[in-house]
């Protein structure tokens, strides 16, 4: 028993000792940019990669029972998600300098825009279920489809001025190609 007490003793002791820090604030906001960075990069990427599914799935399509699964695909990337972070962060006054580049800011967001129109104009075609005109733009779909990686990387979050200008180039050239 006297083991006992004195174990539960010294671990509450130590759990006090841990749980206090010394960390000064801008300590925590450096963790906390580190955060939001990790959390915009995976959100970023999984948005270009899904984008990219969606169009190399439908570049394929054959039939009218593939478009249901493309479909599917398309509704879920396009509920709206208030948490969506990438645009939360990049429209925030006070975040959008942690993550992005200030050049690239308005590209980013641009290119999510075009995202967004380019699926629900797809949706569309899909739901009139014609298949035809979907056919009609397999080479456009095929080559936003094999664009998208080229964007899917860490050069936006780089501070290297020649990463970020080649991701410039590589961003322009991707918003280029989406129908106007």
């Amino acid at each position: 028993m006297k083991r006992m007490s004195m174990f539960l003793l010294l671990a509450s002791l130590s759990l006090m000792t841990a749980s206090c820090t010394t960390a000064s604030p801008d300590h925590v906001h450096v963790q906390y940019q580190i955060t939001l960075t990790d959390v915009f990069k995976h959100q970023h990427s999984c948005s270009l990669y899904q984008f990219e599914k969606i169009t190399e799935e439908l570049s394929n399509a054959q039939d009218k029972e593939k478009l249901a699964y493309i479909l599917g695909m398309i509704d879920s990337n396009l509920i709206d998600n208030p948490a969506f972070l990438p645009a939360i962060i990049l429209t925030n006054d006070e975040t959008k300098q942690i993550i992005a580049d200030e050049q690239l800011q308005y590209g980013v967001l641009t290119l999510y825009q075009y995202k967004r129109d380019y699926l629900k104009k797809l949706q569309s075609l899909i739901e009139q279920n014609d298949l035809t005109e979907i056919q009609n733009k397999r080479d456009e779909l095929k080559k936003l489809s094999t664009l998208m990686p080229k964007i899917n990387d860490d050069r936006l979050f780089s501070n290297d001025k020649s990463k970020i200008e080649s991701y410039k180039k590589d961003l322009e050239l991707v918003i280029q190609q989406f129908p106007k």
